[in-house]
C-alpha cells in the first residue's frame, strides 16, 4: 500500500466519522422533535450512528481501487 492510498484510506475514514457523528445528530434530533425523552433520543441517536458507520465502511471497497 502506497503512502498516497494510506493517506487517502485515512482521510475517508475520517469523514465516515464525522458523516456517522452527523447521522447521529440528526437522529437525536428527530427523537427530540416527537418529544422523545433525553435517553432515549441519545439511543436513537447513537443507534443511527453506529447504523450508518458500517455503509461507509461498505464503500470502501468500491473507493479504494478508483484511487490508483
Amino acid at each position: 500500500m502506497t503512502l498516497q492510498m494510506l493517506v487517502f484510506l485515512m482521510l475517508v475514514l475520517g469523514m465516515c466519522v464525522l458523516f456517522s457523528a452527523l447521522a447521529g445528530l440528526i437522529g437525536f434530533g428527530l427523537a427530540r422533535l416527537v418529544k422523545a425523552p433525553v435517553d432515549k433520543a441519545i439511543g436513537w441517536g447513537s443507534f443511527a450512528a453506529f447504523s450508518f458507520m458500517p455503509l461507509c465502511i461498505a464503500v470502501l471497497p468500491i473507493i479504494m481501487p478508483l484511487v490508483r
